[in-house]
């Protein structure tokens, strides 16, 4: 299947597998309700957008860390072959039927079920929910791809303007760092762009590239939604956007 970028294809596919009634009813527990999915399809879109870029014409092995739409996305719009490891959810039964492979992974467990298996992870919104140093997750990422493949990853900026609010205020920016029981944290720690870039570069990967990144979706608090779109401006300085993208190699 030829890899080829299409907007509106992309749009068709998400709305058709991602924003379907049956995913949104199994994944509303661990992502939210429709809502979820129509507020950060930029995100999406932005990741896929990005593979495409990346990926040979052929299909490759995907595997999506965490929910598996971005595996699925893959599959659909190019006949990639896909899996998706997670904790234990109703979301996975979804993924089983549109033939997702499915992997119970807890990356805070020493245990591996992956070897040079995959020619690219997505890690997209995960790394920061993680009560362990960076490095140890993406070392086991790491050797999961095969030699030359890569990982695209997506995680907040620590120095977004949501988080300069926030400290202004006195507001709480991260959860209580404590060993998980068995299921999600809130985000227990935000990384800098150049902090990001350690923890790759410490956990085996090479080729790393980081940018900052706005992927232009609003906050659900009305009053923050307004402070937002007030400093919108500051978005034009890349230090304050709100996401870092990030793509490495394993050697």
């Amino acid at each position: 299947m030829e890899r080829t970028w299409h907007s509106k294809t992309f749009d068709s596919t998400y709305a058709e597998f991602i924003c379907n009634a049956e995913f949104i009813r199994n994944s509303a527990l661990q992502f939210g309700g429709p809502e979820y999915y129509s507020r950060y399809r930029s995100r999406y879109k932005t990741c896929i957008k990005r593979f495409q870029e990346l990926a040979p014409p052929h299909p490759v092995d995907v595997l999506d860390v965490g929910g598996g739409s971005l595996a699925l996305l893959c599959n659909k719009l190019w006949g990639d072959r896909a899996c998706v490891a997670d904790l234990d959810g109703a979301h996975l039964k979804y993924m089983r039927s549109q033939g997702v492979e499915t992997v119970q992974w807890n990356l805070c467990k020493l245990e591996q079920p992956f070897s040079e298996k995959f020619d690219f992870i997505f890690f997209s919104e995960v790394i920061e929910h993680l009560p362990l140093p960076g490095h140890i997750v993406l070392e086991r990422l790491r050797k999961a791809l095969k030699p030359g493949g890569i990982i695209i990853c997506t995680t907040p900026n620590f120095y977004r303007l949501r988080n300069v609010v926030f400290i202004a205020l006195g507001l709480k920016i991260h959860d209580y760092f404590h060993v998980p029981e068995n299921k999600a944290l809130e985000h227990v720690i935000e990384y800098s762009r150049d902090h990001l870039q350690w923890q790759f570069e410490k956990a085996g990967f090479q080729n790393c590239t980081i940018e900052y990144c706005q992927m232009h979706h609003s906050p659900t608090n009305p009053v923050f939604r307004i402070i937002s779109w007030l400093g919108y401006p500051l978005f034009l300085f890349p230090r304050f956007r709100d996401n870092l993208l990030a793509v490495a190699h394993a050697p």
